[in-house]
């Protein structure tokens, strides 16, 4: 199984951190904006490698541990993934990411909330 992670930060890594340590999958992928934080959580080993969105798009998995505005703009570039693929978010809302959540989504789509964060920012804040 392909865990995709998109944003690399504070969760994004932390997550990461615990699918690798447990081997709860046999690959963890990551996308990010952030060119830094591509390098960074290639360095610290939160990902094996960092992909494209195509390349995301494959992943069995996809977590979204980006801020709310940006988990809706990037749902609307997922309305094409396989109904096999789960989508999960850890945004610190729901409301306006279900509403506009694409129908195409709605079946394989998991709203969550990961309870947790600090002050600290980036792939070197994951724990």
């Amino acid at each position: 199984m392909v865990v995709g992670i998109v944003g690399l930060g504070l969760m994004g890594g932390s997550f990461a951190k615990v699918i690798k340590k447990y081997k709860l999958a046999s690959e963890v992928i990551g996308y990010d904006h952030n060119i830094s934080h591509q390098k960074e959580a290639i360095e610290l080993d939160l990902v094996q490698r960092v992909v494209t969105l195509n390349e995301l798009k494959k992943a069995d998995i996809i977590v979204l541990t980006i801020p709310v505005d940006a988990i809706i703009a990037f749902n609307k570039q997922l309305d094409d993934l396989p109904q096999t693929t789960t989508v999960i978010d850890f945004g610190s809302t729901k409301q306006m990411i279900v509403e506009a959540l694409p129908q195409a989504l709605k079946s394989h789509y998991i709203p969550a909330h990961p309870m947790t964060g600090t002050e600290k920012f980036g792939p070197s804040a994951a724990c």
